[in-house]
């Protein structure tokens, strides 16, 4: 059976829009109770992750790539960070696996941009 190539361009364009939605999801709790007085390490990086997120979208609609390859970039490393400062010991527990979906797709728009 051969792959439907026209649905290339929708697939791609649906993987920016999961990758936005699912890490401002993830942290809209986190997002909505921002304390600009009280900022950690932590809130920032979210806040920078969930913003890359985001600028995945505006990539697509620029006609150049390098925004669609930074954010890949900052998505990929944001993700292997919050992998890192969330293990306890276990590689394939749920709390892992959440972060492999935004760093593979972050991977992706770092080798494909937008192609």
């Amino acid at each position: 059976m051969k792959p439907l190539k026209s649905l290339s361009g929708f697939s791609i364009w649906l993987l920016r829009i999961a990758v936005a939605l699912f890490l401002v999801m993830r942290y809209w709790h986190t997002l909505k109770g921002i304390d600009v007085h009280a900022i950690s390490l932590e809130i920032l990086c979210i806040c920078v992750y969930c913003i890359f997120g985001i600028l995945l979208l505006a990539g697509g609609i620029r006609k150049g790539a390098s925004l669609t390859v930074i954010s890949g970039l900052f998505i990929a490393l944001f993700s292997i960070y919050f992998a890192y400062t969330n293990f306890n010991g276990n590689w394939l527990n749920e709390n892992m696996l959440l972060f492999i979906f935004p760093f593979s797709a972050g991977v992706y728009f770092l080798a494909n941009g937008n192609k």
